[in-house]
């Protein structure tokens, strides 16, 4: 009798055993492996547009791999993408075209200098688009008044009246537009235009569309701004008040208008 007390103790013990392994097991997986084939998307080429037959670049190449033609000439090709247009920009709700434009003449400040994007298509959004800035610009309504029209040569402006669009400076361009712009490829503009990824400074641009070339480059008057010997012009002299060319710059309109607004 004592043997089998001592078995079935031992056989109680061993089930109870049993039961707590079953309470300390998982539930089982209710997924299971299947044949079902995905079919995933292809992987995105990230090869760089072919290059333009004419020597130009492609505005993917300057944004993928441009940092080493930073502070370099350099020409693109593409489709203008977006254009700053400074009455969209500035106007006031309900304003009339023409106090929005009283506005602007009695201070040119309120523009920003012209500016667009250009794209290896036209339908490229405007984020993945180059920046080109310091686009030449007509004279405005305050310089016509206090310039003389023999004394307007500065190269990166024109007459707003000008009859032969072939001779200004000033470039035609909207949204869709086929160009190849030459500039200077880098992260700064003179006119403080900044981009880490890059910008294209103007200096002058062919429109397939508009059938239009920039004209050759003016030759200067003696005296003039970026003529040789002219106040800032390359080996210029140093004269009174530290100023180039031994007399003070004589301020622009833009100048008049900060310094009133300052006043």
């Amino acid at each position: 009798m004592p043997n089998r007390l001592g078995v079935s103790a031992i056989c109680l013990a061993c089930a109870l055993v049993a039961c707590d392994k079953d309470k300390l097991k998982g539930p089982e997986a209710e997924v299971h492996k299947t044949t079902v084939k995905v079919d995933l998307p292809a992987v995105p080429a990230f090869d760089l547009p072919a290059a333009p037959a004419d020597g130009s670049r492609a505005v993917k190449e300057l944004r993928v791999k441009g940092k080493k033609l930073l502070d370099t000439d350099v020409t693109v090709h593409g489709f203008v993408t977006w254009v700053y247009d400074c009455k969209t920009a500035i106007r006031k709700p309900d304003e009339s075209d023409k106090d929005l434009q009283a506005r602007i003449d009695e201070d040119p400040t309120l523009c920003e200098r012209p500016k667009f994007y250009i794209g290896d298509t036209a339908q490229t959004p405007p984020e993945k688009s180059l920046w080109v800035v310091d686009v030449p610009r007509p004279y405005n309504t305050l310089e016509v008044k206090r310039i003389k029209k023999k004394d307007r040569v500065d190269p990166d402006r024109c007459e707003p009246d000008e009859k032969d669009k072939s001779k200004s400076v000033c470039p035609p361009y909207k949204i869709g537009d086929e160009v190849t712009v030459t500039g200077s490829f880098k992260q700064a503009s003179p006119h403080s235009e900044r981009n880490s990824d890059g910008l294209l400074v103007y200096q002058k641009m062919k429109n397939m569309t508009e059938n239009y070339e920039s004209p050759p480059p003016k030759e200067l008057p003696p005296g003039a701004p970026g003529a040789p010997g002219a106040p800032g012009a390359p080996g210029a002299g140093s004269g009174a008040a530290g100023k180039p060319g031994g007399a003070p710059t004589k301020p622009s309109p833009e100048d008049v208008v900060k310094q009133k607004k300052a006043g």
